[in-house]
């Protein structure tokens, strides 16, 4: 499992307790949702360049 800086963490808690406090959470909460999908979707293998093949002596 890969380690998550405390300073991210901090950043994540203020952000989601100001969106509570400002009534926005659910708005919040879309949002993270939406680009979490287009990480996704970004990171698919179909969307990856192809690969740069060495020549086949023959």
């Amino acid at each position: 499992m890969i380690p998550i800086p405390s300073k991210l963490i901090q950043a994540a808690v203020a952000t989601a307790l100001l969106a509570a406090a400002t009534g926005q959470l659910p708005k919040f909460i879309r949002t993270v949702r939406v680009v979490q999908y287009q990480l996704l979707k970004d990171s698919q293998a179909s969307k990856w360049g192809k690969p740069m093949l060495l020549p086949v002596k023959k």
